[in-house]
């Protein structure tokens, strides 16, 4: 990551849109920010949209549209992605020789099984965010050449599949026993 690389969220909207604390330093929140950044928004916008919104924000000439984009859409899920990379960052501190989990005499630390539910949500949070994203971009083309005219060799090529995993299956025996019977939607599924 280049050390003039653009944030496209600050610290302080981080901040407003997540539980991180006021107390919580920028340096420990910026690593999280370009992470999210380059890892999940780039391959949503694509490199060629993503290094157009970058150079605009380090020179302040944004477009309209471009504005319109980062505050209402891109923002909030990048607040959202930046807050799951950064609370494992935050919950165990990497120093010289281990890994501690720092403490306080006035609060208890949390345990990996709370650690795992926060980001967990932050990533759901986050998902919603990419979703409406790609919503607003599919319905707006037009509004951005770049996003849908990109250009394959600036690198990573829009993923405009949706962001969301579900892990969810349903049983496969109930669903062969449908099938085999012909059942339609109004009859009872109770053996």
């Amino acid at each position: 990551m280049s050390a003039n690389q653009a944030l496209l969220v600050s610290e302080e909207k981080l901040r407003a849109f997540t539980a991180v604390h006021a107390s919580v330093s920028p340096t420990d929140l910026t690593p999280h920010i370009l992470t999210a950044q380059n890892l999940v928004l780039q391959e949503i916008l694509g490199s060629t949209f993503y290094n157009q919104l970058s150079k605009q924000v380090v020179n302040s000439s944004l477009t309209t549209v471009n504005r319109t984009i980062l505050d209402d859409f891109i923002g909030p899920a990048l607040c959202n992605l930046a807050y799951y990379y950064c609370l494992p960052g935050l919950t165990y501190k990497v120093f010289q020789k281990s890994v501690l989990k720092p403490g306080s005499e006035s609060s208890q630390n949390i345990g990996l099984d709370e650690l795992k539910y926060l980001r967990e949500v932050a990533m759901d949070v986050a998902e919603s965010y990419l979703k409406k994203l790609q919503t607003y971009l599919k319905n707006n083309s037009s509004l951005y050449p770049a996003y849908s005219q990109y250009v394959l060799s600036d690198g990573v090529a829009p993923n405009k599949e949706s962001p969301f995993f579900c892990g969810i299956q349903t049983s496969s025996k109930y669903y062969n026993k449908k099938q085999r019977y012909n059942y339609n939607e109004t009859e009872s599924c109770e053996d």
